[in-house]
């Protein structure tokens, strides 16, 4: 047993090593957290200044805002359809990586190199490959004589491309947790399963998925999150086009910040951004929490 004031010098020693890590927090992430905060109360504009209005004229402002009502819509169609592809495409290939044994689990690295690329490089290759004029995939079709549509100049067609792009870059993020997962539960299971007569997908929908529940609803949040931040892709990708379609609330404020000079009113929909990825946050982990203890 440890004594007393060895363990009260042990509590100090932990707490001051925590010390370089939260002045980081402090610096990089709640002061200018706390700085957004402070500006959209105001109207200070990059040409016109700050007029010293202070009030909650940019937030009531927000919901009068069509192009930001749309930008909602789009975001929530990009991460919606991104996390459900992200997670059906991670956990299948994690299904089938969780049975590959000996040397040709080296074949594993493969499937981790897109989530190496930076999602700037990630949009000018998705970005040719989505240019008919310079798409080998376009070329190869040509030969057959079949015309593939332009998916860049429809509002469909551009989200979906943003989709496909995101879940190539990050679906190793889903099937790294998911293996993990998938190798901490007992193959017992399955061979009492095959003892039952229950085939291999029977027996996977009905005993290894439930015991992934956790696992994916946690992922599905992390991923949620990281789909609030499409910038880089519809920056690179469409500009937020074809017209507006893909204008999602992240780069909506960036329009208005850099853009229109409206700094005061982007800190706003900035913080707002922030305000419903941690509601949906809170609540996801109240829903994960709930499914761990059941």
């Amino acid at each position: 047993m440890t004594p007393p004031r060895a363990s009260a010098a042990m509590d100090r020693t932990y707490r001051r090593m925590l010390w370089p890590a939260s002045l980081a927090v402090g610096i990089f992430a709640i002061a200018p957290l706390l700085g957004m905060l402070a500006l959209s109360f105001t109207d200070f504009h990059l040409v016109r200044g700050w007029s010293g209005k202070i009030g909650i004229h940019n937030f009531l402002r927000l919901f009068e805002d069509r192009r930001f009502v749309s930008s909602i819509y789009i975001m929530m169609a990009l991460s919606a359809f991104g996390v459900l592809a992200q997670v059906v495409l991670g956990t299948a290939i994690a299904v089938g990586l969780d049975k590959i044994v000996g040397k040709w689990r080296v074949a594993r690295g493969i499937f981790v190199v897109p989530f190496a690329v930076p999602h700037a490089a990630v949009a000018l290759i998705w970005l040719s490959l989505f240019t008919p004029t310079l798409s080998p995939i376009n070329a190869v079709f040509a030969v057959f004589g079949i015309e593939v549509p332009a998916l860049l100049t429809t509002q469909t067609g551009a989200i979906t491309a943003i989709v496909i792009a995101d879940s190539w870059a990050t679906y190793p993020f889903v099937m790294l947790i998911v293996l993990a997962a998938l190798q901490g539960i007992s193959p017992d299971l399955d061979e009492a399963a095959a003892l039952d007569g229950a085939t291999r997908v029977k027996a996977f929908f009905r005993i290894t998925l439930p015991l992934l529940y956790p696992t994916l609803l946690m992922v599905a949040l992390f991923r949620f999150i990281e789909t609030l931040k499409h910038f880089p892709l519809i920056f690179v990708m469409t500009s937020g086009g074809p017209g507006r379609a893909t204008q999602a609330t992240n780069y909506y404020a960036y329009v208005q910040t850099f853009q229109n000079s409206n700094v005061a009113y982007g800190a706003s929909i900035a913080v707002f951004l922030f305000l419903f990825a941690a509601a949906i946050s809170f609540y996801i982990a109240k829903a994960n929490a709930r499914l761990s203890d059941a």
